[in-house]
């Protein structure tokens, strides 16, 4: 596939979340009457993801401190 080529267009999307070392959380899109992914409804999955993200990271951290202080 070259630059120019975009992927085959997916009714469906599958997104790991990373939440620990050694789990995830799957985010799931899919649509009945199997449309795309609006531009808005991509905006805000983004959103969730940096979100968890973001908390994941933090509590890891905490944990990382709780256990190198005590």
């Amino acid at each position: 596939m070259t630059e120019n080529q975009s992927p085959e267009p997916k009714t469906s999307l599958v997104i790991r979340v990373p939440v620990s070392v050694d789990g995830y959380v799957s985010v799931y899109f899919t649509s009945k009457d199997a449309r795309l992914m609006r531009e808005s409804e991509w905006w805000h999955l983004k959103q969730v993801v940096e979100l968890a993200s973001t908390v994941c990271e933090k509590s890891e951290e905490r944990a990382q401190a709780a256990a190198a202080g005590g």
